[in-house]
């Protein structure tokens, strides 16, 4: 697969973001002679297209955690979309950075019919390298947010819990694998350390109330009652 490059100058002169380039790619293991643990390289040749221009590199299309922030701010500002999604903290993380829970379904008509809902839980970018799973939690979200009559049957019957940004810091540093403190939150499921990993622990625990807990989303017209988010 061709590394993606973007050109400062394709951008501002011709609007044209990441694309794949390279030649003479290859991806192998190293001959370590001293003894110690090989590693793998990656190697490819590259014509730049100007002078004087910066370029940047990477292995997937990127996605930010800012590209996250405009996006949810498109929804939380939208009269239609905001009726059935909502937009809360769910912790912050280790360098103070917000992680985000959306919770989706349709509004219920009766308390009845929201404890009959199932709930379901999507998570994203524990890994924050892998920014291929932002992109597909986006086009999860557009989907199940849509007017699509698929999207609205599913929010009738099911309660979405998203976090679609597991690991904030380690995508806002540049890590691949871990978090801020060197860690593979994907190995720290069963954490019960909350100050190290609050946003494994966060999402944990959310997903154990999202069991017992009946959530409501109340229309404009329907009776006051207790939400119990």
């Amino acid at each position: 697969m061709k590394p993606l490059m973007y050109s400062q100058l394709d951008a501002s002169t011709h609007s044209i973001g990441w694309r794949r380039e390279g030649n003479e790619i290859k991806y192998y293991r190293n001959n370590a002679d001293d003894g110690q643990q090989p590693f793998h390289c990656l190697t490819w040749t590259i014509q730049f297209p100007y002078d004087r221009d910066t370029c940047f590199f990477a292995h997937f299309y990127p996605y930010t955690y800012t590209d996250l922030q405009r996006f949810l701010l498109s929804v939380a500002n939208s009269p239609v979309k905001s009726q059935f999604c909502k937009l809360q903290t769910l912790c912050r993380s280790l360098a103070g950075n917000t992680v985000y829970l959306l919770t989706i379904t349709n509004p219920a008509r009766t308390p009845q019919e929201a404890a009959l809902k199932k709930a379901v839980v999507l998570t994203a970018r524990v890994h924050p390298g892998e920014s291929n799973g932002s992109w597909i939690m986006k086009g999860f979200l557009d989907f199940i947010l849509s007017n699509s009559p698929d999207a609205q049957l599913l929010r009738d019957i099911f309660i979405f819990k998203v976090v679609p940004m597991l690991n904030p810091d380690g995508v806002i540093v540049g890590n691949y694998r871990c978090s801020l403190a060197g860690r593979d939150l994907n190995r720290h499921y069963k954490t019960i350390l909350k100050e190290s990993f609050p946003c494994i622990w966060h999402t944990r625990n959310m997903i154990k109330s999202s069991l017992f807990t009946v959530v409501t989303l109340k229309s404009k017209n329907a009776k006051k009652e207790q939400d119990a988010w």
